[in-house]
């Protein structure tokens, strides 16, 4: 599954988009960056739009002076006008959803950020959209099946845990995935009462999950022991909480520029 990052094109904005490209990307999603996606000699405008077209969803960066580049807002009128579903993931407090996005709900980041939960939130958006439903299900569940890592097996079943519910056929590729591979076999979940030694497997957390949830609504807020360390390593950087809420009322040859 691929979506475009729509971002400012200086040091802030590329910050948090590739930081949130390499947390979609633990979740099998692909997430396009223009400034690392073009190759050099390439026009900008004509490989920005085959990336668009390529994409299900546009992910809005909205860092410091995200509404001010002409170039954002050409990408969410360009995804607006084709009903491509379009994400405003506020990072700066003054950057308020505008035009067509501005009565739909977003995702704010709290400061500090939290790249990780802010990539399983914008997977739980991309499981309730009506467009992506089909495909990022799919997505989800060929990664849980490939997974590489427990916290990999982790991410990945909490973004399921949005679903309403899982069909027969998916939950034979999720037995299937524990019985082959020992990350989705072994990966365990604790909750904050639970000690090291108590956790439950996360096929029986999702399995659980899926069976006693009536009430999935959008916005979903992560529990905070979702934010268990990757790999023993991967600290959450940048703090404990992504909130949905509703709105309030650079390479050498990118001709763009600060205007981004």
């Amino acid at each position: 599954m691929q979506v475009f990052l729509s971002y400012r094109e200086d040091e802030e904005g590329k910050e948090y988009a590739s930081a949130l490209r390499e947390e979609l990307a633990i979740l099998g999603i692909n997430a396009i960056m223009a400034s690392r996606s073009i190759r050099p000699g390439a026009v900008w405008a004509q490989t920005i739009l085959e990336h668009l077209e390529a994409s299900s969803a546009l992910l809005c960066i909205a860092s410091r002076g995200y509404t001010d580049s002409a170039w954002c807002q050409q990408e969410i009128g360009w995804a607006i006008g084709r009903s491509i579903p379009a994400l405003w993931i506020r990072y700066d407090s003054t950057e308020q959803s505008v035009g067509f996005l501005k009565d739909k709900q977003e995702l704010r980041a709290t400061n500090p950020v939290n790249e990780a939960e802010i990539a399983r939130a914008v997977g739980a958006w991309l499981v309730r959209e009506q467009k992506t439903h089909e495909e990022a299900r799919d997505t989800f569940i060929r990664a849980f099946a490939g997974s590489s890592t427990y916290q990999q097996t982790r991410d990945i079943a909490h973004v399921l845990a949005a679903l309403d519910s899982l069909t027969d056929d998916e939950w034979q590729q999720i037995n299937d995935a524990a019985a082959k591979n020992r990350q989705v076999r072994e990966a365990r979940y604790y909750s904050e009462r639970n000690n090291a030694m108590s956790g439950i497997p996360v096929t029986d957390w999702l399995r659980h999950q899926l069976s006693t949830s009536a009430d999935n609504t959008w916005p979903w807020i992560f529990p905070i022991s979702v934010l268990q360390r990757r790999g023993g390593g991967r600290a959450s950087r940048r703090g404990p909480h992504v909130r949905l809420e509703e709105p309030e009322t650079t390479s050498s040859y990118d001709s763009r520029g600060s205007t981004r």
